[in-house]
């Protein structure tokens, strides 16, 4: 009699106790898991998308960037200047002797370099020209309604840069032979014609021959207005000539002219 009571109590307490608790527990832990892991990682995908304004930061300037699209706006900018400008100064016109490409025959080669020395100098005296008429007769190209019609195929080098409120623009010129008015060289720059040269030495020159070179146009363009408020032209030719005496020459020369332009 004393034996099957205690016997029946102590299965019944030990046992139900322990099982329900430990099942119950894993359920619990096993639900905060999942939901960890979708709630990281949708911020971490999303993080990604700071990228984005790097790619489009250089475009936001609107510079010009291939040859074609700043030879193409340079054109644009300075071409304003002979109908929107108030006034074209020139602050000076620098044309030098480039002695180290003279050529002359022995005896003259002393004598022409001190000659043509002393007509190619440096003219420091600033001159105004106002309104579209004188600025359109005396402003490059003189004579012409335009400044610039040079191409992309005309042109080595061409960079704009940005400076805050301005671009600056260079563009240099691919070397030519006896260019023409409007093409080539003759698009960008002030050319001498053979035929000026010919009848302006009449009957002693046989031959006359141009070569341009690493002619170069530097300006800087209001971003604004797209308005030119500076702009400095250097054109290096070397001129060759043949004489019906017999005698051939070549003559080195710089030509440089710096403008400030006011609207």
């Amino acid at each position: 009699p004393t034996t099957a009571p205690t016997t029946a109590p102590t299965t019944q307490a030990t046992t139900a106790p322990t099982v329900a608790p430990s099942t119950a527990a894993p359920a619990t832990t096993a639900a905060p898991t999942q939901a960890d892991p979708n709630a990281t990682t949708a911020p971490t995908t999303s993080a990604p998308a700071t990228s984005a304004p790097a790619t489009s930061a250089p475009a936001s300037t609107g510079a010009p960037q291939t040859k074609a699209e700043i030879v193409a706006y340079y054109n644009e900018s300075v071409n304003k200047i002979k109908t929107n400008a108030a006034s074209a100064t020139r602050n000076y016109e620098d044309l030098r002797h480039d002695t180290d490409k003279l050529q002359l025959p022995g005896a003259l080669q002393s004598a022409g370099e001190k000659l043509i020395s002393t007509f190619l100098k440096k003219n420091e005296t600033p001159e105004t020209y106002t309104g579209s008429a004188d600025i359109t007769a005396k402003f490059p190209i003189p004579g012409e309604n335009w400044t610039s019609k040079l191409t992309e195929a005309d042109v080595a080098e061409a960079t704009c840069t940005d400076k805050g409120t301005e671009y600056e623009i260079m563009i240099k010129a691919n070397t030519q032979n006896d260019p023409a008015l409007g093409s080539g060289v003759g698009a960008g720059f002030e050319v001498i014609k053979s035929e000026d040269v010919m009848n302006a030495a009449g009957f002693i020159v046989k031959g006359f021959n141009t070569e341009y070179y690493d002619c170069v146009v530097k300006c800087k363009v209001d971003k604004a207005t797209g308005n030119v408020t500076w702009i400095n032209f250097t054109t290096p030719i070397i001129m060759k000539v043949d004489t019906k005496l017999g005698i051939s020459a070549q003559v080195g020369m710089t030509f440089e002219k710096d403008y400030t332009i006011a609207y």
